[in-house]
């Protein structure tokens, strides 16, 4: 038990270690050596050893960040879900609540943010295999609660829309200090306040007259 728990310590220890450093290098910045010398463990080879190859580490990210999120996002949208007629608002607040809460915590939270940044960036195949492995089924829940809300936006224009709230969704957070430092000064207003002028911001696009 005692070896079983010091190795799920050290699992950890990687993972927060690989989070922080990736959000702050790039994907392709830090070693798998790098990693385990920084996360404090012994050996060398750590991380290889606990997660098989970088692939393996970065799998190994996003579950750890998604068992975060994983329990707040289902309690909202299975919410939505059960409504009988959702509306627009409802639906953008479970799907973002989950991600934006990270830019407050917990303390890995905006590393978290940046790291996914940086992975959503990433078009190599294995990266978008794993983000199609883990994200793929929620993108289609979200899709048919968007066609209960949205039912005169045509379908292949709400997908463009909705790719286009992840991109904001997953930038816009990770560069949220931006906000401070502006051309026209700090605006960055108190949390709240931001947290509704985003969702303004990702109801508007995704509820806009069509330009056909």
């Amino acid at each position: 038990m005692a070896r079983a728990n010091h190795g799920e310590a050290t699992r950890k220890k990687i993972i927060l270690t690989a989070l922080d450093r990736y959000a702050r290098h790039g994907l392709d910045g830090v070693s798998l050596r790098t990693i385990s010398a920084e996360s404090g463990t012994r050996n060398s080879a750590a991380a290889h050893y606990h997660f098989g190859s970088r692939q393996g580490l970065l799998e190994a990210v996003v579950s750890f960040i998604t068992d975060h999120t994983r329990p707040q996002f289902e309690s909202g949208f299975r919410s939505v879900e059960r409504d009988p007629a959702p509306t627009l608002r409802d639906v953008v607040r479970a799907v973002t609540t989950p991600y934006l809460s990270l830019t407050l915590a917990p303390d890995w939270g905006p590393a978290a943010l940046r790291f996914m940044a940086h992975l959503h960036a990433d078009n190599t195949p294995d990266i978008v295999e794993l983000l199609n492995t883990h994200f793929r089924p929620d993108v289609e829940r979200i899709e048919a609660q968007l066609c209960r809300a949205l039912p005169d936006v045509p379908r292949d224009v709400l997908r463009i829309r909705l790719a286009f709230t992840f991109v904001s969704l997953i930038h816009g957070a990770a560069e949220i200090d931006m906000l401070s430092h502006t051309p026209f000064g700090n605006i960055r207003p108190d949390d709240l306040t931001l947290f509704n002028y985003f969702l303004d911001f990702i109801e508007g696009g995704l509820a806009a007259p069509s330009s056909d």
